[in-house]
């Protein structure tokens, strides 16, 4: 649909995502060990389990920890702001793997570590800053499908002109009535 409306379409190799989503689930569970009393008191089951695999995988910060980890972030940055200025817009999809089942994430810690892994590009993008579309593309067996467009900062007029080409091609989705 891209080539198609005058858009190049080229396969390579991003920047890693790995670094940006290691990254920010450090830097958010630096965050939240300062909310853990709310946690503790909200004492919701489902938010007590994630909350403590994330801070078992995340280890606690120091001041030097963390002015490292945001020095680390400004690299990341520079990398994809240095790719996007050759490629302007990136597509991939939103998640490794197809929606998943509620509370699949409160199962078992291989679970959890599953949906983390299929997460990559939701947990790296945020770290990174870049402005994001989801736009959806159909559905198989009634699990709502889609692609993530990328952009560099402040190009979110590249993301919606690429998003209107694919919304074009695959219609819009069907929203449920509750």
């Amino acid at each position: 649909m891209l080539e198609a409306a005058g858009w190049t379409v080229e396969e390579v190799e991003a920047p890693p995502l790995r670094p940006a989503a290691d990254l920010n689930a450090r830097l958010w569970m630096a965050e939240a060990r300062a909310t853990a009393q709310m946690i503790a008191q909200e004492d919701d089951p489902d938010a007590n389990i994630v909350f403590a695999r994330m801070t078992a995988a995340s280890p606690e910060m120091d001041l030097p920890a963390l002015s490292a980890a945001l020095q680390s972030r400004v690299g990341l940055i520079r990398d994809w702001q240095m790719f996007l200025e050759r490629y302007p817009l990136v597509l991939m999809p939103p998640s490794g793997e197809r929606p998943f089942a509620q509370q699949r994430d409160v199962g078992s810690e291989a679970e959890f570590a599953a949906i983390l892994e299929a997460q990559l590009v939701q947990r790296a993008l945020p770290a990174l800053g870049l402005p994001a579309l989801s736009v959806a593309t159909g559905e198989s067996d009634g699990a709502p499908l889609g692609v993530q467009l990328v952009a560099g900062r402040y190009r979110e007029d590249v993301l919606l002109a690429a998003g209107a080409v694919i919304e074009a091609g695959c219609g819009a989705p069907t929203v449920a009535e509750l």
